[in-house]
């Protein structure tokens, strides 16, 4: 999903930057799940995301695989450690877009959005939600978008929500 923000928005001429969450873990998932040891190889050559990144954008994307109703270890240590520019309200009126991956619509993806989202506002930023009317194909929670991958994580994100993505990109994020 991330990928599809950085090529819609790279489409449309905008500066942006793909960066990923340090994961001492992520080698042990490529075992686990056969996408993880698909795009295993990609995903390292993404640079390691620092907080100051936060402060060189003026939209920020944020998004996490939902663990048990929130975001991963890595990413909460990740805002964590953005926790320094809260003092000094560094990070407000930035924008912020939040996505998930979650198992199904039971796995409390809507919750980690939440969690992202709250984040955000604490840090002063502006979350923009996700317009109930962005697509006829595909409902998403006002927090932000999810994809439901299945139990094991093998269900690839659709035409639908890539189009959703781009359609979003154009209207909310261009003007930034």
């Amino acid at each position: 999903m991330a990928k599809a923000f950085y090529n819609s928005l790279k489409a449309q001429n905008k500066d942006v930057h793909l960066y990923r969450i340090k994961d001492d873990d992520l080698e042990k998932w490529v075992d686990t799940f056969s996408v993880a040891k698909e795009f295993f190889n990609e995903m390292k050559k993404i640079p390691i995301a620092e907080p100051e990144v936060m402060l060189e954008s003026d939209y920020i994307i944020l998004g996490s695989p939902t663990y048990f109703g929130n975001v991963s270890s890595e990413m909460k240590a990740y805002m964590d450690s953005a926790s320094i520019f809260w003092i000094d309200g560094k990070l407000v009126g930035k924008k912020l877009t939040a996505f998930t991956s979650s198992s199904n619509a039971e796995g409390g993806g809507d919750l980690c959005l939440q969690a992202i989202n709250t984040f955000g506002q604490h840090m002063g930023m502006i979350s923009i939600p996700i317009p109930a009317n962005l697509s006829s194909n595909k409902n998403f929670p006002a927090y932000g978008f999810i994809h439901y991958s299945g139990g094991l994580g093998d269900q690839r994100p659709n035409d639908d929500l890539y189009s959703a993505i781009k359609k979003y990109t154009e209207l909310y994020i261009a003007g930034c």
